[in-house]
């Protein structure tokens, strides 16, 4: 592995590291591009940029190669987080990750024609931990992911201005042989990560019941229904696999294995746009600035990407070009995103209070860092101003550059739009504006066209799990945390002082001394957890470096109260984070705690079969509410907002067996009637 390292090109940056205290609750940030002339992009959000065991993480660079643009000049980088150090891989794009090993797969263009017709598309293997790389199936252009197994890539093979266009195919996997998969409708190929399904997108946009997700087989077979357009948002599989996820909303999953129409679960309290896994385990969630902890339902704001691009009001948004597109690693400590503001030095505040009436003055927190007179950007509004004091900025001229304005809401966050733009020693490096922004913003808003183009960041959003230590048949133990995948080793203390110079692997053992003990898990990436809770040494013994834990180990116990009416789930480390009461030995009540030992998910059952979800936010406000009929299916479901004292409903959805048949909303009341979504009253006639 060192040696074939030295063959690469020279590292070219080590990240950087710093806070964000005003934005968001995380315990630190990496830059690890900064090249705001150059964009960087960490994959779709759905699709991952770590690698399984968290040491690496991808993204292609988009760069002018000669003065130009050109897709032959897409750069496919690894940032290795054990070396601190960002490499080029070789030109090409879409690279890919397979499920549980260190091979990344990605495009190669090949041939040094200036036209399209003059190159061809090859797939190109690298497996990391051993440095062998491999050709794989010449004409496939757009890559999918590996299957829950590694023995299939998805992808398609393209052909421009022929119908049909796109062909999905999947390439066995060790010795390349490409099938077509002709009976596959739409693109995306996301396999499931654990169980033998894919789904694909295929946008139905005017017919509410058609498909704009599908599930298959491996094979490509057994097309099914997996989300109609009614249902329609941003998805992605759940690290475990159990749950293909919806976002734009609380989050929620419909099973792996029940095709529409099924039930749709709500899993938290937290709202996501852009949905994406965070870690392999199925416990967390993480979307463009919050991440959903779904053992209690519980999350929390992690940080604000701050990535618009600020579009003239005739323009239609086109997020593609900045969407954060986080996801998170595999033990779910970090998250992967990108973003076209500097979130280091670039000024940030917020909007403290709007009026309505008053247009000449934005109050906000603080106007630090923000220059004494320029532009500001409420989403994608630039605003500019004349003066500013230490919380107002004053004499402002709205909708600059032709912008769409913005309604001003107290919470929204306000940055500068200066920072936003390159500088003039930066423009004029650069042939000009990148493609898409030239595409999308047109010559006619020069300003406009010198927006930043996007980094990529890692935010930090936990600490590793603890391990365990203890006694075990005369010989010590120290057993894996619950996530796992991204430890690197392990530090031993004894009375609170580290006795390992570098980390302990997994099949390593230790003499030890009678004493007191703890251990910290280390991650490739450097963070280490907590220690675990001490262990007392009475007599000298060997302690062994278990890879996973022994099978009868078990991260939770039951404690029965009140004459085993009441059963307390009590984990080793946290306490107690779920509690149940039964009345006559049946299942009557469940309430889903989280780290503050609020009920974030309370459930009730009628002869121990779930009748009734709710879940509620850390201060006690009722957020969603779900209504299960005997045979387990959803027949209501209630989203809550707030007037006066108490919830009102939002959003109130009607069920038959997990099909919508009505819906009440600020927007009317609409009703299913045939393959039709019919407004009884309302603006819209159907939607």
């Amino acid at each position: 592995m060192v040696a074939w390292l030295a063959l690469w090109p020279a590292a070219i940056s080590a990240k950087e590291v710093f806070r964000t205290p005003n934005n968001g609750n995380n315990l630190g940030v990496w830059r690890i591009t900064n090249e705001p002339a150059i964009r960087h992009w960490a994959n779709y959000h759905n699709t991952q940029c770590w690698s399984p065991d968290g040491r690496y993480l991808c993204y292609t660079r988009y760069a002018p190669h000669e003065g130009r643009y050109s897709d032959a000049t897409d750069e496919v980088h690894l940032y290795d987080l054990l070396a601190n150090q960002d490499r080029l891989v070789e030109r090409g794009f879409n690279p890919r990750w397979a499920k549980s090993r260190n091979w990344l797969f990605y495009v190669r263009i090949a041939g040094t024609g200036a036209t399209k017709r003059e190159r061809t598309v090859e797939v190109r293997w690298l497996d990391l931990d051993t440095g062998a790389t491999k050709t794989l199936a010449p004409g496939v252009e757009l890559l999918g992911e590996t299957t829950h197994d590694d023995r299939w890539l998805l992808g398609a093979k393209r052909f421009r201005k022929q119908d049909p266009e796109i062909i999905t195919v999947r390439i066995a996997l060790p010795g390349g042989a490409v099938e077509e998969l002709r009976e596959v409708a739409g693109g995306q190929w996301l396999p499931n990560p654990r169980h033998p399904v894919f789904f694909t997108r295929q946008d139905h946009k005017s017919e509410p019941f058609a498909a704009t997700r599908w599930f298959y087989d491996l094979d490509g077979r057994n097309q099914r229904m997996a989300v109609p357009t009614l249902q329609q948002c941003h998805m992605s599989w759940i690290g475990n696999g159990e749950f293909l996820l919806l976002g734009n909303g609380l989050v929620r999953g419909r099973r792996w294995n029940e095709p529409f129409p099924s039930n749709v679960h709500t899993l938290a309290s937290v709202s996501v746009g852009d949905i994406s896994p965070c870690g392999r385990s199925g416990r967390y969630v993480c979307g463009d600035h919050n991440v959903a902890d779904l053992r209690s339902g519980d999350g929390w704001h992690f940080i604000e990407p701050l990535s618009i691009i600020c579009y003239p009001a005739t323009v239609k948004d086109d997020s593609g070009i900045y969407d954060a597109d986080p996801k998170g690693s595999p033990d779910g400590t970090k998250i992967g995103f990108v973003s076209n503001y500097d979130l280091k030095d670039g000024p940030l505040t917020f909007i403290e209070s709007g009026s309505k009436t008053d247009r000449d003055v934005l109050r906000v927190r603080s106007t630090d860092g923000f220059p004494d007179k320029g532009s500001v950007v409420l989403r994608r509004e630039v605003v500019g101003y004349q003066r500013k004091t230490k919380t107002t900025f004053e004499g402002l001229t709205r909708t600059l550059h032709g912008t769409l304005e913005c309604p001003l809401k107290p919470g929204m966050a306000v940055t500068s739009f200066e920072a936003r733009c390159l500088t003039d020693e930066q423009w004029r490096q650069l042939p000009g504006a990148q493609r898409p922004m030239q595409k999308s913003i047109g010559d006619d808003h020069p300003a406009l066209l010198r927006q930043r183009q996007t980094d990529v960041y890692v935010a930090v959003i936990r600490k590793p799990d603890r391990p365990h230590l203890r006694m075990a048949g005369g010989e010590a133990q120290l057993i894996p945390g619950e996530e796992h995948y991204e430890t690197a080793g392990y530090h031993l203390l004894r009375e609170g002082r580290k006795l390992t110079e570098k980390p302990l692997r997994a099949g390593a053992s230790v003499e030890l001394q009678p004493g007191n003990y703890s251990a910290v898990a280390v991650e490739w990436s450097g963070l280490e957890s907590e220690p675990s809770p001490p262990l007392r040494v009475e007599r000298p013994a060997k302690l062994q470096v278990l890879a996973d834990p022994p099978k009868e180990f078990l991260w939770t116990s039951d404690r029965w109260l009140e004459g085993r009416s009441v059963r307390e789930i009590v984990h080793l480390h946290d306490g107690v984070i779920h509690r149940e009461w039964h009345r006559n030995g049946v299942l009557v009540r469940r309430h889903d705690f989280n780290a503050d030992g609020k009920a974030i998910r309370r459930q009730t059952f009628e002869t121990g079969k779930l009748a009734q979800r709710e879940y509620y936010d850390r201060d006690e406000k009722l957020m969603n509410r779900e209504i299960f009929n005997a045979e387990g299916f959803i027949t209501e479901s209630i989203r809550y907002g707030e007037q006066g004292a108490g919830p009102i409903e939002a959003v109130h959805w009607w069920f038959d067996r997990g099909m919508p048949v009505k819906q009440i909303s600020k927007e009317g009341e609409f009703v299913k009637q045939g393959d039709q979504w019919v407004a009884l009253k309302g603006k819209a006639k159907r939607r």
